[in-house]
């Protein structure tokens, strides 16, 4: 017997998917088609992958902590003015006399540093600073003459102590003043 290949089996032409869309374009013998085309002109440079800044927000202008130490000054202008005035009007005790001193020089000075602050000025910082350094001065010195005169109740370690706690609060509100960038931002002129 002869041996027969085995038969392929026959597949239904199927239909063109384009041939709804009419027959496939022919090309055309166009002579713009003929010529050399640099291919460089044609070829889109590669896209550099795309970068998202987060803009930060901005450090200048009195915000945040500088604002509030803005409003503590002004308070305690307003303190010192009525401390300075109950000073006058009892002079008999040691303590009002220290009181009488350094109030009006504290008013002056928060007075002073809220202005400068306000104007972004670089001089803002520094009145600050000696602000708070005045203050805890006089509050040492007030601290003392009242122990001194054995008005204030504590004894010697309790004072020294608050004098140290004081004076430590005092040096962080100055560290504040020249580490802080939104002060090195904003106090500038």
């Amino acid at each position: 017997m002869p041996k027969q290949e085995p038969q392929q089996p026959q597949y239904a032409p199927q239909p063109d998917p384009n041939a709804q869309y009419g027959p496939a374009p022919q090309p055309q013998n166009t002579p713009y088609e003929q010529q050399p085309v640099s291919q460089q002109y044609f070829t889109q440079p590669q896209a550099a992958p795309v970068q998202y800044v987060v803009m930060a927000e901005s450090l200048k202008g009195v915000k945040g902590w500088l604002m509030f130490f803005v409003v503590c000054f002004v308070i305690g202008s307003l303190v010192n003015t009525a401390v300075f005035f109950r000073a006058i009007m009892n002079l008999s005790q040691p303590e009002n006399v220290i009181s009488l001193i350094f109030s009006p020089i504290l008013v002056v000075l928060a007075i002073c540093t809220v202005v400068f602050i306000a104007m972004q000025k670089r001089l803002g910082k520094w009145l600050a600073v000696i602000a708070v350094a005045t203050a805890g001065l006089g509050s040492t010195a007030n601290a003392i003459v009242m122990h001194a005169s054995g008005r204030s109740g504590e004894d010697t370690p309790t004072i020294i102590g608050a004098i140290i706690a004081m004076l430590i609060m005092d040096g962080l509100v100055i560290l504040y003043f020249f580490a802080s960038r939104r002060v090195k931002e904003t106090l500038v002129n």
